[in-house]
């Protein structure tokens, strides 16, 4: 407490401004909220580094990982020109890029390496205090009638679609930063706060969430440990805690009733690989897929454009004779097919790219924001392939925020080892 009382007392003002940026994201309050506090962001930036401004953009170009996610950003923008209506497209990209714009500058020529490893724990908190809240919503200590939120479906104040992934992604990497702490209260802190997250992610309503928590902690472990993972001591480990996992995991649907929920799901898997019927949530998602890969193979470099996926996808329910659903679709309810379809493989290759050379970059410097950072994507990727990430507000923020955060970790031990080598 009294290193948090001094931090507050001897940091800048700007900086603190940054770190409640960061903490308040994952909230979203108000729909104001992102739109209010980029633009008083930016504006302190310009007035306090009025004169350095272009010297600090300059750096954007130095870090190639950045300058990609950049490019396709920018590319996103461009998508519009073979758009049916040039300025649906444009609206459409804007309404979720145009911030990235005007905080991505800020955070990367402002923040040093010690204040960027700060903002991402504390978007760990703010997610693990999420957590704690849909947990009381849950414990039944009250109700939010707006947002049809009780004991049984405890999300809190946004759709679990969205807060659950906070839970995935917090219940891995609060435990990672407890490994790797060295402070045993700060070790014994975080290790609540992973089980609380943990909890949380089991009590709510994502089948999606869940196995992509299950699926990326086998992931991070053959990313971190391929060269130990077949020796007989760290295999019979990784399968007693995996096991440990999948058990606690089972007991906490069990007691919330949702196991029906994977009941349902594998019912309509059935149907789907037996009768060739696309019913209910799960085959839905595989209809949906298909709609993906058929529009994959019209328009595969460059994509439709913005809004002109939806379009075609909604064109195809519409002219499908096998699709008897009551109700057409506007989402493909996969980022993955959503993003190909609509900016193409190009587009497609040019965000994922960015965001492994990042984590191929940063693994060489810094292990523990290495993990981390893969887990905020691992996480993300799996979920991907069932829901939408980068198109849900306030994901798309964050997922691009940590993506600079990391970029500064990385770009400043990068310049470090630089210097003192010709220094040597």
């Amino acid at each position: 407490m009294k290193n948090i009382i001094n931090i507050v007392k001897q940091e800048d003002k700007f900086i603190l401004f940054i770190y409640f940026y960061m903490f308040i994201m994952p909230w979203n309050f108000f729909k104001w909220q992102m739109g209010v506090l980029t633009i008083v962001l930016f504006i302190w930036w310009l007035i306090k580094y009025k004169s350095s401004i272009l010297f600090r953009l300059k750096t954007i170009l130095e870090f190639k990982p950045l300058l990609l996610l950049c490019i396709f950003i920018l590319y996103t923008y461009t998508s519009s020109l073979w758009s049916d209506s040039i300025i649906d497209g444009i609206n459409y990209v804007s309404s979720f890029h145009k911030y990235y714009f005007l905080f991505i500058p800020v955070l990367f020529t402002t923040l040093n390496i010690k204040e960027a490893k700060r903002s991402i724990i504390l978007f760990l908190i703010s997610f693990s205090l999420y957590s704690i809240f849909s947990f009381l919503i849950y414990l039944g200590f009250f109700t939010i009638t707006d947002t049809n939120s009780s004991s049984v479906n405890p999300k809190g104040i946004m759709g679990y679609a969205i807060v659950t992934q906070y839970m995935a992604i917090g219940a891995i990497s609060t435990f990672v930063y407890a490994y790797f702490s060295k402070k045993k209260s700060l070790k014994v802190i975080f290790y609540i706060l992973s089980f609380i997250n943990f909890i949380t992610l089991f009590v709510n309503n994502s089948r999606t969430a869940q196995l992509a928590f299950l699926l990326s902690i086998f992931t991070i472990l053959i990313i971190t440990s391929y060269k130990r993972i077949f020796q007989l001591k760290s295999m019979l480990t990784f399968i007693s805690l995996f096991s440990l996992t999948l058990l606690s995991g089972y007991i906490l649907l069990e007691n919330s009733h949702k196991t029906s929920r994977y009941n349902q799901a594998f019912n309509e898997a059935k149907k789907v690989f037996f009768d060739n019927k696309f019913e209910g949530s799960f085959g839905l998602r595989v209809y949906f897929n298909k709609v993906g890969i058929e529009g994959l193979k019209k328009q595969p470099i460059l994509g439709f454009g913005p809004e002109d996926n939806v379009k075609f996808f909604e064109d195809y329910q519409l002219n499908d004779k096998n699709y008897t659903y009551n109700k057409i679709f506007t989402t493909y309810h996969s980022e993955h097919f959503d993003l190909i379809t609509r900016y193409g493989l190009l587009g497609y290759v040019l965000l994922v790219f960015s965001i492994i050379w990042l984590l191929f970059l940063l693994k060489k410097y810094d292990l523990k924001y290495f993990i981390i950072g893969t887990s905020f994507y691992v996480v993300v990727f799996y979920i991907s392939l069932a829901n939408a990430t980068f198109s849900k507000k306030p994901i798309n923020y964050m997922l691009i925020t940590v993506f600079v955060l990391l970029s500064i970790i990385t770009y400043q031990k990068m310049r470090e080892k630089r210097i003192s080598k010709i220094s040597q």
